[in-house]
């Protein structure tokens, strides 16, 4: 009698132990956090980004002012943007935050002659 009575226990503990799970895991939240890149055309003789889905354009007015944007530049700018320019995508929705990135990585683009930074160094040879 004693061993059915500790089965039948150990069989209401179990139970109890089970209905006990489901509730402490009832707590499964998840987050998802969706990264999605941003395409933009990168001028970088003047220092422009233009974003094509939104039709807004970045710039500075000085090397060392602020950067600024719109769904125009300033008349004196616009005559950059008609032709060239580099195509690409960055994780953010202002891509000056990612300005030294693209300027290292493009810095070819800087220079009005067509000569990277290397072959004028080397010019002289």
């Amino acid at each position: 009698m004693k061993t059915h009575l500790h089965v039948l226990t150990a069989l209401v503990v179990a139970l109890g132990f089970a209905g006990a799970l489901p509730a402490a895991e009832t707590d499964t939240t998840v987050t998802v956090t969706k990264t999605s890149n941003h395409h933009y055309v990168y001028y970088g003789d003047h220092q422009i980004y233009f974003a094509p889905e939104t039709k807004t354009y970045y710039w500075q007015t000085s090397s060392t002012g602020p950067w600024q944007s719109g769904t125009t530049l300033p008349v004196e700018s616009q005559g950059y943007v008609r032709n060239g320019g580099v195509e690409m995508d960055l994780d953010t929705e202002r891509p000056y935050e990612r300005h030294e990135w693209v300027v290292g990585h493009y810095r070819h683009i800087h220079d009005r002659d067509g000569n990277s930074e290397h072959e004028r160094e080397h010019d002289h040879d």
